[in-house]
């Protein structure tokens, strides 16, 4: 089964506290410090801190380079729920840098030359964190991708809590990445600019087009990095999909809390049972004066022609009249040459005609050995179990030749195919 991880930013989320919530799952730090040597990073320590907010224990990334903590802003310490030292200290050209900060710097090309040296598999969704990252701050200031620059400590910092999800993904063997409301903070944050308001702006930029809720405290609640992470990685943003619950992860910042946990958790679970999800047309008219025996034609015609399924129901209509609900699925592209057959072989004079979602089981067809010969079966995945059911073209022929009941021959079909090996 698909495996799902859920995002629950139930107080906001950082690169360190994502990292943190995957090592809380049991993703082992060797892996992570054997991805940094391969990126040629030197004087990077990692470590796994723990960390507690309101009774609850969780784990953070805590990254040192050179013997400098990346993720504690010097001096000005504002009660921010995360860090933000690095993620903030970018410089884009505009001649506004910290005389001190203008010596090591990364750009964006030279940050993804790096990636290159990663497995494919961590490289490559790394590379597109690092390029949405680059295009928010370059929207902020009114610059390009490739002007932007990360201060050297920073873009190490930063390369590393990207690192670690992806690669974290990867080792859980995550296929589908499901994340929550994002909840942001108000108030403002000093950075290399100067006092920026929150949310910062280049998060507002990454978050663009998906849903986000307030938070109750002037504190900064998804870092840039993080809104990278997420709105690039994953895939659907909503309430927590079904699924069979295997673990949970806790990743905590380094700030105490304030308004709510600083906390984020990451639920890890399969798919309860595989939804194959596609959109038909419907088409719906209502019949009060066609010939009952017209319609196994009419059916036919339609099917022919490409509709997925024809049904008619009994209904009174106006005045009383009894009369007949026929309704077509087909593809969508098929869905105005379907519309034309129906008003030309049926009496309707008009059709309702919507685009709708369907869930189907995943399901194909196999042959059985019978006395019979070759018997058509169709079989469809329910959860961890197969259901089956013989065609019932094959079925009407068996009984013509043998004159069994339907009963009878459906049941002796399921009793071979049993009996047989998958």
């Amino acid at each position: 089964m698909p495996r799902i991880l859920y995002i629950d930013a139930c107080g906001g989320l950082s690169g360190d506290m994502l990292a943190g919530a995957l090592m809380d799952l049991g993703w082992p730090l060797a892996e992570l410090e054997a991805l940094v040597a391969a990126l040629g990073l030197e004087g990077v320590g990692l470590e796994r801190a723990r960390v507690e907010h309101m009774g609850v224990a969780a784990s953070r990334l805590a990254v040192t380079v050179h013997g400098q903590v990346p993720d504690q802003p010097p001096q000005h310490d504002h009660g921010h729920g995360h860090h933000h030292g690095h993620h903030h200290h970018h410089d884009h050209g505009h001649g506004h840098h910290h005389p001190e900060q203008t010596a090591s710097r990364r750009g964006l090309p030279e940050i993804l030359a790096l990636l290159e040296r990663l497995p494919t598999a961590i490289a490559q969704p790394a590379a597109r964190v690092f390029q949405r990252l680059a295009g928010a701050e370059a929207k902020v200031h009114g610059s390009t991708p490739q002007e932007v620059h990360f201060h050297e400590v920073g873009a190490v910092d930063a390369m590393v809590d990207v690192v670690a999800f992806c690669a974290g993904l990867n080792w859980l063997r995550v296929e589908r990445v499901v994340c929550s409301p994002l909840p942001l903070g108000r108030g403002f944050v000093d950075c290399a600019h100067g006092r920026l308001p929150l949310p910062a702006p280049a998060v507002v930029n990454l978050l663009e087009g998906l849903p986000v809720t307030s938070w109750p405290a002037a504190v900064e609640t998804v870092t840039p990095t993080g809104a990278a992470l997420v709105s690039t990685l994953a895939g659907e943003f909503g309430p927590l999909p079904a699924m069979r619950l295997k673990a949970q992860g806790w990743g905590g910042g380094s700030r105490p809390s304030q308004g709510g946990p600083n906390l984020v958790r990451l639920m890890l679970g399969e798919a309860a049972e595989e939804l194959g999800r596609d959109t038909v047309a419907e088409l719906v008219c209502h019949l009060d004066d066609q010939s009952p025996e017209d319609l196994p034609i009419i059916f036919q015609r339609l099917l022919d022609e490409g509709a997925l399924d024809v049904a008619a129901a009994p209904l009174y209509m106006k005045k009383g009249r009894p009369g007949l609900m026929l309704t077509v699925l087909c593809p969508p592209e098929r869905a105005e040459d379907m519309a034309r057959l129906v008003l030309t072989q049926t009496t309707s004079l008009g059709l309702r005609l919507r685009l709708t979602e369907r869930r189907i089981l995943p399901r194909e067809q196999i042959s059985v050995d019978t006395p019979w010969g070759p018997v058509l079966v169709k079989r469809a995945r329910v959860g961890d179990a197969w259901r089956y059911h013989p065609e019932a073209d094959e079925v009407a022929r068996i009984c013509r030749e043998t004159g069994l009941a339907p009963g009878e021959v459906r049941a002796r079909l399921l009793a071979i195919r049993a009996s047989q090996p998958d």
